[in-house]
């Protein structure tokens, strides 16, 4: 430590055992002079606490950096000995009820404008996006414009994580005046904060092999070598912030985006609350790295919906384990915008892991909400080894799926463990209809199914650092994002070794897949269906065989209609797939289910299907209950509604909704990655839907359905509450 800064070290008095490790804890403090008690001026002091206080035996730094103004108002309020209080019990409700009464109603909340500087004119606060939640609820009307302006600053970027932390350092690398929110206590996002150290693919080149090196050359002796797919968490989000720093990049922690502020179509800004309030923050672009597009889709970008399904990849809230820097769990769903979603997740997370030291600060969730952008990715573009003329990233990965997967491409051939390569354009980062914003990460327009492909780790580094570039360039030369030079742009990307220099000549085009790969039949039908179509049709009228009948009905063609209804019908149920999340590669469907579902595409074959319901057992498997809950949300028949009521009424089936914290914690099991209860949650609300659609107001599907509805889980809450509203 430098004692030059003033920084004094007390130890505490207390240790953290795990293994044969034995911590010290310690607390940091340093008097300063504040100039004033603002979140500007509280920020930088607390990225000058903690670069002073960082070195390299440190494995847990502070959640926070408090502070005490020496004004006479203690911040860190405790209640003395001479405090009133009263003792109740929770299990004693009617003596908390007796104090109420003797408490004065209070006046209604009134909201009170503020000494604020005006919104330019044009300037509206706006949230666009809706929530499943306080459905015909009461509520507190304010006017989010009549908040104050706090700054401006020429690039804002939102969300300071995977791809945000380095997208900040490439605008303030620029000359940008940057400034980058993170809504928790350190930059880095997962694989900092939501302890998943360790790359699993990605294209470990420019900005992200940067990275790499300089975390190993902070200081003698590191844990990992430069090349080591691990990361010594602490390291790299200290890292990333002295480099932002270096970068003339201001930070502000603990700051969350509320709403987007605009004018027309383009995106000026953004309201964002804190520990130090609320205000609006105006910027002339933006770059959206939340990983849940959360402040495009408050400005009105279009939600990316391939499926109604609760098809989503398994998510994990991990321990924090000192000293170690790799956690990675699957064992949840978790809806990243939905307030009683993670909040049942972190009081999950905390009795699960009760014997750990902390639990992470954000949720692990692989897959969020998608924009609809200038272009969208599909899976068979990086089959076909499709070009683009605005490449910025090339990623690279395997399709990890933690999950079930919707095309019916991958439905006919499954995946492998085989990686790929994936071209990134810029237009796939354009929200459709918005100006001076991009969206990195999780949130790019892109098939839900491509995400395995380009959301690895050193990814979304380098295609956050290009957004990060792309920002600055357009706010220097006050130019819209859409009118940018690209060529530009990856002229400087090719420098730093992010892009190949050949990218500089390409154009779109789609060189098509080699005549030896495994999907070259499947990319090139589903590139261009209607082109594939004719030759299809010539080669099943020639071979009649069940492989090419299932592709046609995927394309709605009928021609092998017939032999898809002899090939189910001689078929006894085959095993089937259940939910898995954690190393989930491959089939999600069974043979079987996917001819059914090809069946489906063509219409509605009503005795076929109630003869394989018929057949459908309890203890068969999830994928089984999906198919046959997916046609009969398609085609309601009112003959399957015994056979349906018969299973969601079978033992052990229904009652697996999260109503409750209770019931959250009732729901963890010994398995970190455990797979049951999504298993069981998924058979009763695919069955719930299929019941209600066949027999609308059934007792036994409302039932369950509402429970997941009114529940505290957010994916399963809006595929129930569509169920109910038809």
């Amino acid at each position: 430590m430098n004692p030059q800064h003033g920084l004094q070290i007390l130890p505490l008095p207390c240790r953290y055992q795990h293994g044969d490790k034995n911590y010290q804890l310690f607390m940091a403090s340093m008097e300063l002079e504040f100039p004033d008690n603002t979140a500007k001026t509280l920020s930088a002091i607390e990225v000058s606490m903690r670069k002073a206080t960082w070195q390299p035996q440190l494995v847990v730094g502070a959640d926070q950096c408090l502070y005490q103004l020496n004004d006479g108002i203690s911040i860190s309020y405790v209640p003395g000995a001479k405090s009133p209080f009263f003792f109740a019990g929770r299990q004693n409700p009617a003596a908390i009820t007796e104090c109420l009464k003797a408490i004065p109603t209070p006046e209604p909340v009134s909201i009170q404008d503020h000494d604020r500087v005006t919104l330019p004119e044009g300037i509206q606060v706006t949230r666009n996006d809706s929530n499943i939640r306080f459905r015909n609820k009461p509520a507190l009307e304010w006017d989010p414009n009549s908040l104050p302006v706090l700054e401006h600053c020429q690039v804002l970027i939102v969300g300071g994580g995977t791809g945000g932390a380095p997208a900040a350092i490439a605008a303030g690398r620029a000359g940008a005046n940057t400034l980058c929110l993170e809504t928790t206590s350190a930059l880095g996002g997962l694989c900092t904060m939501g302890r998943i150290g360790s790359y699993w693919f990605g294209n470990r080149v420019g900005f992200c092999e940067e990275l790499d090196q300089g975390i190993t050359a902070m200081a003698p002796n590191p844990k990992y070598p430069a090349e080591h797919t691990k990361k010594d968490t602490e390291w790299k989000r200290h890292w990333l912030l002295l480099e932002g720093d270096k970068a003339g990049v201001e930070f502000r922690f603990q700051h969350t985006v509320l709403a987007a502020a605009v004018k027309g179509s383009a995106v000026c800004g953004a309201l964002v609350g804190s520990p130090w309030g609320n205000g609006i923050i105006l910027t002339d672009v933006v770059v959206d790295a939340t990983g849940n597009a959360d402040l495009a889709i408050a400005a009105g970008a279009k939600i990316a919906m391939e499926t109604f399904e609760p098809a989503v990849q398994g998510a994990g809230l991990p321990p924090v384990i000192p000293g170690n820097d790799y956690t990675n769990t699957d064992y949840n769903f978790i809806r990243d915008e939905d307030v009683f979603d993670t909040t049942r997740a972190f009081l999950q997370a905390h009795h699960k892991f009760a014997d750990d030291f902390d639990i992470a600060q954000i949720v692990d969730t692989r897959e969020r909400r998608r924009i609809v952008g200038d272009l969208t990715l599909q899976p068979q573009d990086f089959y076909a080894e499709r070009c683009y003329h605005d490449t910025i990233t090339i990623a690279r990965s395997n399709f990890d799926t933690h999950g079930f997967i919707v095309s019916p491409m991958f439905m006919l051939q499954p995946p492998t463990e085989d990686p790929h390569f994936a071209k990134v354009p810029f237009r796939a980062l354009l929200p459709a209809g918005l100006e001076n914003i991009l969206v990195t990460g999780l949130a790019v327009s892109a098939h839900r199914d491509c995400l395995p492909l380009i959301r690895m780790q050193p990814d979304v580094h380098n295609q956050g650092y290009a957004a990060g570039k792309a920002a600055a360039e357009a706010a220097s030369r006050k130019q819209s994002l859409r009118a940018l030079d690209l060529r530009v742009i990856q002229k400087h990307l090719v420098e730093k070794k992010i892009l190949p220099p050949e990218i500089l000549s390409e154009e779109d085009s789609i060189p098509g897949p080699k005549a030896d790969a495994p999907y070259a039949e499947l990319a090139a039908i589903f590139l261009n269906p209607e082109e594939a179509l004719p030759k299809l049709q010539k080669k099943f009228a020639k071979t009649k065989d069940l492989w090419h009948a299932q592709i046609l009905a995927f394309l709605g063609d009928d021609s092998g209609r017939d032999i898809l209804v002899d090939s189910i019908a001689n078929q006894h149920w085959d095993e089937g797939w259940n939910y898995r999340g954690m190393g989930q590669f491959g089939a999600c469907v069974s043979p079987l289910d996917c001819q059914l579902i090809a069946l489906a595409n063509l219409g509605n074959a009503e005795i076929v299907f109630l003869k394989k319901l018929a057949a459908l057992e309890p203890d068969h498997a999830f994928s089984h209950f999906r198919v046959m809950s997916l046609i009969y949300m398609k085609y309601p028949c009112r003959a399957a509604i015994e056979k349906l009521e018969a299973l969601l009424c079978a033992p052990g089936m229904a009652n697996h909704a999260q109503k409750s914290y209770r019931d959250a914690i009732a729901a963890n099991r010994e398995d970190v990655d455990d797979n049951s209860v999504r298993n069981a949650q998924l058979k009763e609300v695919y069955l719930a839907r299929a019941l209600n659609a066949c027999q609308p107001g059934n007792i036994i599907a409302v039932r369950s359905l509402n429970s997941y509805a009114d529940g505290l889980q957010g994916w399963y809450a809006r595929f129930a509450l569509d169920g109910l509203q038809g």
